[in-house]
């Protein structure tokens, strides 16, 4: 994943998670600002606001143009 990329992301709730064992996540999508791979934290811009989300938890959706 680079800079400028479209993600797609869920945040761990654990209320949520305990009541929905099993349960499919709820993906979000963003724009990916920074990711380093030694930190494994993925920093997300979604409504206005900067996100930090583990890496597991995100995935790339749409390659920046410029990247490709």
């Amino acid at each position: 994943m680079r800079p400028g990329d479209i993600v797609r992301f869920y945040t761990h709730d654990r209320r949520r998670s305990l009541e929905n064992l099993g349960a499919t996540p709820d993906w979000k999508h963003g724009l990916l600002v920074e990711y380093n791979t030694w930190e494994k934290i993925a920093r997300i811009l979604w409504n206005g606001k900067i996100v930090s989300v583990r890496a597991e938890a995100t995935q790339l959706a749409i390659r920046a143009p410029e990247n490709i």
